[in-house]
C-alpha cells in the first residue's frame, strides 16, 4: 500500500478554510495551496469556495458575519452526530433576514442547493474527522474561519442545527 500522507498541520487547515485575506497574503496562498493538493482537504476548500462565491453574487460576505461563538464541546457534539436539542445553540447567526434569504435561495436555485449541500456535506465530514482530536482553541479558531461561517449560515438556513428558518 501508499504511504499514509502527513495530515495537514491544523494551523495550515485553519489559513486555508479563512481563504487568503487579500492579494498580498502571501501565508494564506500557501495554506491554501497545500490544502488543495490534500484530497479530502481539497474536497472541502473548492466545496468552501463554491458557496463563498455564490454567497458573494448577493453581497454576502462570511467574513462580515456575526455569529455568538459557540462552545468547543458543543461543536464536538456535533460532529460525533448530535442534533437537536442544544445543539440548536450552533445556530449563532442572529441575522434572521439573512437566514431566510439564504433558506429561499436554498429552495429556489438548484444550482445553490446542490453547492450548498455539498458544502455542508463535505465540512461536516471535517467536522467528524477533526473534532475528537482537536484542542478547544483550534475548535475555537477552525469555526471562526470564513468557511465555518458560511457552514453556520447554510446550516442554521436549512435546519442542520435543528431549526427550519421559514
Amino acid at each position: 500500500p501508499p504511504p499514509q500522507a502527513e495530515p495537514l498541520p491544523m494551523v495550515t487547515l485553519i489559513a486555508a478554510l479563512s481563504f487568503p485575506r487579500d492579494e498580498t497574503d502571501r501565508d494564506g496562498f500557501r495554506a491554501l495551496e497545500r490544502a488543495l493538493n490534500d484530497p479530502a482537504t481539497g474536497r472541502v476548500i473548492r466545496a468552501a469556495e463554491d458557496v463563498l462565491t455564490l454567497l458573494a453574487q448577493d453581497g454576502v460576505y462570511a467574513e462580515d458575519l456575526e455569529m455568538a461563538e459557540a462552545p468547543p464541546d458543543l461543536w464536538r457534539r456535533f460532529a460525533l452526530g448530535e442534533r437537536g436539542g442544544a445543539i440548536a445553540r450552533l445556530a449563532g447567526l442572529d441575522d434572521i433576514d439573512l437566514v431566510e434569504r439564504t433558506a429561499g435561495r436554498l429552495r429556489a436555485d438548484a444550482i445553490f442547493r446542490d453547492a450548498g449541500h455539498h458544502f455542508l456535506r463535505q465540512f461536516d465530514a471535517l467536522l467528524e474527522e477533526i473534532a475528537p482530536r482537536a484542542d478547544d482553541e483550534v475548535i475555537r479558531l477552525m469555526t471562526d474561519t470564513r468557511s465555518a461561517r458560511a457552514f453556520v449560515l447554510l446550516a442554521q438556513a436549512s435546519g442542520s442545527f435543528g431549526s427550519v428558518a421559514r
